[in-house]
C-alpha cells in the first residue's frame, strides 16, 4: 500500500478542465494500491462541497491544516484541540491588525463566533498587501512565548493568514499519523503542493511543487510539475 498526498487550492484544483484530468489520475492511482489523501487548509464542509461537485475521488481528507482528519464515510479518525490558554493573548495581538476577518476553526466549519470547546485552531485573515514583515515577527514572538503551541504564518496572492494550532499540528503531522495507522513506509508516501502550508510535508516526505508555488516551496521541492496529473504519470511509470 502507498500513500498520495494533495493539497487542494491551486494544486489539486487549477480550474475545472485540469481537475478532470487529475481526478482521472487519481483514479489510476487507487486502482494501483494507494491511498489517496486530501490535505488542505480548508474546513471538512468547505473541501466536501468541492469533493462532491466535482466527485473526487479520496481515501481520507486532512482538513484545517491537519487538526482534523476524516475517512471517505465522513468518519472523524484524528481531531487535535486548541487549550483556551492562547486565546486571550492572541485576541491581544490582532486587535490593533488591520485583518479581513477571525475564523475560529471547529469541525462544523469556520466561524466568526468562539464557542465554549473543540477548537481546532484560530486564523487571521489578512490582504495579503498587509502581510508585512513586522507582522510576522510579531507573530513568531508569540511562538517563543507560548511553544506549546504551532504558530504557522503563510502567503497566498490575495489573502494571507497568521494560524494558530495545538502544539506540532501540520500536514505533514497529520501525514504522520496517517502513516502509522496504515503502516506505510515514508518511502511510499508521495506529496505535493504550492504553499507555506505545505511546506513541512514536503519537507518531511521529499515532496514535489507546483510550478507557481511560493519560493520556500520550491527551494525545497524535488521537482516542480504544471499538474498534478503529470506528476501522478510520473509517480505510475
Amino acid at each position: 500500500m502507498k500513500l498520495f498526498v494533495t493539497d487542494y487550492d491551486d494544486t489539486l484544483y487549477n480550474g475545472d478542465l485540469i481537475i478532470n484530468k487529475n481526478i482521472n489520475k487519481l483514479k489510476e492511482l487507487q486502482q494501483n494500491n494507494f491511498k489517496v489523501v486530501i490535505s488542505t487548509g480548508r474546513s471538512y464542509p468547505s473541501i466536501l462541497n468541492q469533493v462532491n461537485k466535482y466527485n473526487i475521488p479520496y481515501d481520507y481528507i486532512s482538513c484545517c491544516d491537519g487538526s482534523i482528519i476524516y475517512d471517505d464515510k465522513g468518519r472523524i479518525i484524528d481531531a487535535f484541540y486548541l487549550s483556551k490558554e492562547i486565546i486571550k493573548p492572541f485576541i491581544n495581538f490582532y486587535q490593533n491588525l488591520n485583518y479581513e476577518e477571525i475564523q475560529f476553526s471547529y469541525k462544523e466549519g469556520y466561524s466568526n463566533i468562539l464557542k465554549d470547546d473543540n477548537l481546532l485552531g484560530i486564523n487571521i485573515v489578512l490582504a495579503t498587501d498587509n502581510y508585512k514583515e513586522e507582522i510576522i515577527k510579531d507573530f513568531l514572538k508569540l511562538k517563543n512565548m507560548y511553544p506549546e503551541f504551532n504558530f504557522l504564518p503563510y502567503r497566498h496572492p490575495n489573502f494571507s493568514y497568521l494560524c494558530v494550532k495545538p502544539k506540532n499540528v501540520s500536514k505533514s503531522f497529520a501525514i504522520k499519523r496517517l502513516k502509522e495507522r496504515l503502516n506505510i513506509n515514508d518511502n511510499d508516501i508521495y506529496v505535493i503542493g504550492d504553499a507555506d502550508n505545505d511546506f513541512e510535508m514536503i519537507r518531511d516526505y521529499h515532496g514535489v511543487g507546483m510550478k507557481t508555488s511560493c519560493d520556500s516551496v520550491k527551494e525545497i521541492a524535488n521537482k516542480l510539475y504544471n499538474e498534478v496529473y503529470d506528476y501522478i504519470n510520473d509517480i505510475l511509470k
